[in-house]
C-alpha cells in the first residue's frame, strides 16, 4: 500500500493506493473511544498505472471532481 496524506481545500486528506487498480480517499474522524481514525469516503479503480507520480496525479483529478460534485 502507498499513502499520501495532503491538504485540499483545508482539509486533510489521505490517498490510499494498493499499487495495482483500487484507490481509497479518506478523511480522519475523531471518536472519543478510539481517537482519530481513517475513514474512506470514496473508493474509485483505475488501470494502466505505471509509476508512482502516474498514480498520485490521477487520484489528485479524482479528489478535484469530487471536491467540485459536494
Amino acid at each position: 500500500m502507498k499513502y499520501w496524506e495532503i491538504e485540499h481545500n483545508g482539509e486533510h486528506i489521505r490517498i490510499e493506493w494498493n499499487e495495482r487498480t483500487e484507490f481509497n480517499l479518506q478523511e480522519i474522524t475523531f471518536l472519543v473511544s478510539v481517537g482519530g481514525q481513517w475513514v474512506d469516503y470514496h473508493c474509485f479503480p483505475c488501470h494502466g498505472l505505471e509509476t508512482e507520480q502516474e498514480a498520485l496525479e490521477h487520484a489528485m483529478e479524482v479528489l478535484i471532481e469530487v471536491t467540485e460534485e459536494q
